[in-house]
């Protein structure tokens, strides 16, 4: 050996002065032993080895002998001292063969990747890290050294909740990487369970397989050396008992997920595995499962894995940290308040909510500081990025548990209600809810708020139909839309819930007959221009009373006046705000004193305020304002009954349909009733005129038009379009049958005839109605939702009925008639029932929503993502929900990612 070192610094010129002449020799003769080519690439890739390299040398070149020599130079070259040192390693251990099959891996992925790849070799076998090279390539190093084999096939996330879904029992089937990596297997059904031994048969004679030319299988002897490991019989592989029910997603998928069957490195490699850190974290676990099994405790084992590792003190006390930290978030979220500070730098006097309340948590609690302290600078989980993530999570165990009440019961019929909006940064949102029945109560349940650049018809049933996705909805099942009136969501053709009805094809549209009646009460307050200028001037008055000093004696003036009451305020008209006329008009009536007393006091003033106040006096203190006054409060006030009982989410087809045919009928009584309801409405305002000291009609108009000479034999009350001056009682009403025409003519035009029977229906069903009982008003709902109905069921049916009727029961709402039919007895029946009671009839739920929204996205929050502003709208408004969210399942929700602490 010493010579062939000698014949190598031959060729290396600068060698041969430290050569003696027996050396040259017998390298030179050595030369031609080895050859032109030999001699070339030495000549390019070995280094000049002087005497004290030559000793160094000289044992590893008798060892190992000339070839091996040569190639672990050209490495040692290639990758350095430090790379040649880690490769002598490897190249004693595993061989040459081995060595150069992994020698191209080496020179393609790099010096550090192929020493943290090297452990994956070794566990997966060498055919297998074959076929895992290109997803290495792919998916970069990182992710390979993270995920290994399942994040090729599940990815990051989905990886490790497999990784914690597999260990419950040995039959749990889990989609896992196959051998080759391309295609998923099954995890072995003859493993043991989690509280059985190991799974070691004693086979006479194991399956062969053919290892770099040699025949190789399994031996029970591994079974004496290796307590810990199972052999399934169906995949040829051996498996770690404690790593396979008690690992993280981070353990080796050799010995967990894929199986172990690289018999040639078998000790070498359970040997490793055995002193790795994943296996000692499942060794533990798994004491710490026995322990607390043997003991009796009573605990949640439908996820073993996380278990007995909530009883470790280390991730027990990082899941008390966490909680704190979710708390915290959480109160700040349901109180729609904001959690960031504008700085929250040390050196900052206010940080914000969330880190203010923290620091009170601290104060009366050590326990809650010392555990910062503890913790890492990088990982105290307190970072607006972690904020965002923990409300994420929340909001992801808020909607699965939505789901569950859906999927409470088998069919369960659902609606879905949308309403469109603009938030304070001008974005266009959609608000997402879904309608379904849960024990026998209606559910109105948010499950979107999502924003939309595309506001065409298409583009926002995109959306609504993504947020549905993940609720795994049947179409068949979905009864009804209800939008509210905007052209784009209640179009005749093309609009929103025409596109969504090729997706649910048995849903009908219902227009939100809240939004209905409040078109209904816009239009009558804009019935004749009288009753226009009523308003306005009503709106003009609010306006005038807002200004600092003016309202200031605004309220003093009602403190003198009325000493005993609640000083009131004036409320503005809004055509979105329902009972903004009927309060506006009511407190107007309430305050006229008060307002005439300061529109008095300001019109003896001077300047501008002197000119408005004797403009607003002058359109007042008129009989005709009073009347109109006196008008609008009854028939607000009557319409607010029918505006409230609209708003109920418990509302069904039967009681809104009610609601306003019982509206239309006295709209109906006051117009045929005229003499009656208009005499005491007149009696009230000469009575009001009277307190006032009230005089005048109307105020002056202009100068009287000339009418055509076509028309000049006839008798003209008023001209189209115009506003007539009053002047007796009489004309008073002409204007009050013109108002009431107007209602009644805008309820019949905007809540129409029941076009899809559901009334008959919902009637035919109810003891109380004269329809009670007739089996045909239920073909045309049973045509639509596909419900079969034979004419015994429903036979028997009303006959159950009426014998209960008797009995002394009292049926109010279709779900009391719901709850005496049983689905066992009239499934049919009870199908229907469902049906029609979820059928939405408003959508005020999404009004509320988008009225949260607007409490958490304020002026100095503008720039909030819509993502966050949803996880908060949600949490908000989804109050009772949230409030019974386990806290446990969201952390493990939030930790499905790789995190720094261990929960």
């Amino acid at each position: 050996m010493a010579k062939q070192i000698s014949l190598l610094n031959y060729v290396n010129k600068p060698c041969l002065e430290k050569l003696d002449k027996d050396a040259n020799r017998d390298e030179k003769m050595r030369l031609e032993e080895i050859g032109e080519d030999a001699y070339t690439v030495e000549d390019l890739h070995l280094e000049v080895i002087d005497e004290d390299a030559c000793k160094v040398e000289k044992p590893h070149l008798e060892e190992l002998g000339e070839n091996a020599y040569r190639i672990e130079k050209l490495c040692a070259e290639e990758f350095g001292e430090d790379a040649y040192r880690v490769e002598k390693l490897h190249v004693e251990e595993l061989g040459e063969d081995a060595y150069r099959d992994e020698k191209p891996c080496v020179e393609e992925l790099g010096e550090d990747t192929y020493k943290n790849e090297k452990p994956c070799v070794e566990g997966l076998g060498e055919d297998t890290y074959k076929d895992k090279k290109p997803c290495v390539e792919e998916l970069g190093e990182d992710a390979y050294k993270d995920k290994k084999t399942c994040v090729e096939e599940l990815g990051e996330g989905a990886s490790r909740l497999d990784s914690l879904a597999f260990p419950s029992t040995s039959s749990i089937e889990c989609l896992q990487m196959s051998t080759s990596g391309t295609e998923p297997t099954q995890l072995s059904i003859d493993l043991s369970h989690i509280d059985e031994p190991p799974k070691q048969p004693k086979l006479q004679a194991f399956p062969v397989s053919v290892i770099s030319g040699k025949s190789r299988s399994f031996s029970t002897r591994w079974y004496d050396k290796f307590h810990w490991l199972e052999y399934s019989m169906i995949q040829d592989a051996v498996f770690c008992k404690m790593c396979r029910h008690f690992s993280d997603a981070r353990a080796e998928g050799a010995f967990t997920r894929t199986g172990f069957k690289d018999w040639k490195h078998m000790n070498r490699s359970c040997a490793r595995h055995e002193m790795s850190k994943s296996h000692s974290l499942a060794l533990g676990r798994f004491d710490d499962y026995k322990h607390n099994h043997l003991l009796g405790v009573q605990e949640n084992t439908s996820n073993p894995v996380n278990q007995p590792t909530k009883n470790t003190p280390v991730i027990e006390s990082n899941r008390e940290h966490i909680k704190v930290v979710l708390d915290v978030v959480m109160f700040c979220a349901k109180q729609d308040i904001p959690l960031r500070g504008h700085r929250e730098t040390d050196g900052a006097v206010n940080k914000g909510n969330f880190l203010e309340m923290f620091k009170l948590l601290s104060k009366y609690n050590n326990d809650i500081q010392n555990r910062i302290e503890k913790l890492p600078k990088n990982a105290t989980l307190m970072s607006p990025h972690i904020q965002n993530e923990l409300l994420e999570s929340a909001t992801l165990v808020l909607l699965r548990k939505i789901k569950s009440e859906i999927h409470d019961s088998n069919n369960t019929y659902y609606a879905v209600l949308g309403v469109e909006c603009k938030d304070l940064s001008k974005c266009e949102l959609v608000a997402i809810c879904i309608r379904y029945l849960y024990k026998g109560v209606i559910k109105e349940r948010a499950v979107g708020f999502v924003d939309t650049a595309d506001t065409t018809a298409n583009g926002i049933s995109d959306k609504i139909i993504k947020v549905l996705e993940i609720f795994e909805l049947d179409p068949e099942l979905c009864v009804g839309f209800s939008f509210d009136g905007t052209s784009v969501m209640s179009g005749n053709q093309g609009d929103v819930h025409a596109v969504l009805k090729r997706t649910f094809r048995r849903a009908i549209y219902v227009h939100s007959n809240s939004h209905r009646l409040n078109l209904v009460l816009c239009t009558a307050s804009k019935a004749c221009p009288s009753a226009n200028t009523f308003f306005e001037i009503l709106n003009y008055l609010h306006d005038f009373m807002t200004d600092t000093h003016r309202h200031s004696r605004f309220l003093d003036v009602q403190k003198q006046l009325h000493p005993d009451r609640q000083c009131l305020e004036l409320e503005q008209l809004t055509d979105t705000k329902w009972s903004s006329k009927s309060g506006s008009v009511k407190k107007v009536l309430m305050l006229f004193d008060v307002i005439l007393e300061v529109l008095v006091e300001f019109a003896n003033s001077a300047g501008q305020i002197k000119l408005e106040s004797q403009s607003i006096l002058y359109q007042i203190e008129t009989k005709k304002f009073l009347f109109l006054a006196v008008t609008f409060r009854k028939l607000f006030e009557i319409s607010d009954f029918g505006t409230k009982g609209l708003q109920s989410t418990t509302v069904s087809v039967m009681d809104c349909i009610n609601l306003i045919e019982c509206l239309k009928e006295t709209f109906v009584q006051f117009r045929e009733n005229t003499s009656n309801d208009f005499d005491k409405i007149l009696k009230l305002t000469e009575e009001l005129a009277e307190k006032y000291g009230i005089e005048n009609w109307d105020v002056s108009s202009s100068r009287k038009r000339k009418l055509p000479a076509k028309i000049g034999d006839t008798f003209v009350f008023s001209t189209l379009g115009k506003s007539s001056r009053v002047q007796s009682n009489e004309d008073l009403r002409h204007l009050w049958n013109e108002i009431i025409d107007c209602q009644i003519t805008e309820l019949n035009n905007r809540f129409q005839d029941d076009a899809y029977g559901m009334m008959t229906a919902s009637a035919a069903c109810m003891p109380a109605s004269e329809a009670f009982g007739r089996r045909e008003s239920l073909q045309p709902p049973c045509t639509l939702y596909g419900i079969t109905i034979e004419e015994a069921e429903f036979t028997v049916f009303v006959q159950q009925l009426k014998r209960k009727v008797a009995q002394g029961n009292t049926y109010t709402a279709l779900t009391d008639v719901l709850e005496s039919c049983n689905v066992d007895i009239f499934p049919n029946v009870n199908a229907l029932l469902r049906a029609v009671i979820t059928l939405p009839m408003i959508t005020c739920n999404m009004e509320k929503l988008f009225s949260t929204a607007n409490r958490i996205k304020t002026t100095i929050r503008a720039s909030m993502l819509t993502s966050r502003l949803q996880n908060l709208a949600l949490l908000s408004f989804e109050r009772e929900l949230c409030d019974s969210l386990d806290y446990d399942s969201i952390i493990d929700t939030f930790n499905s990612k790789r995190r720094r602490l261990v929960l």
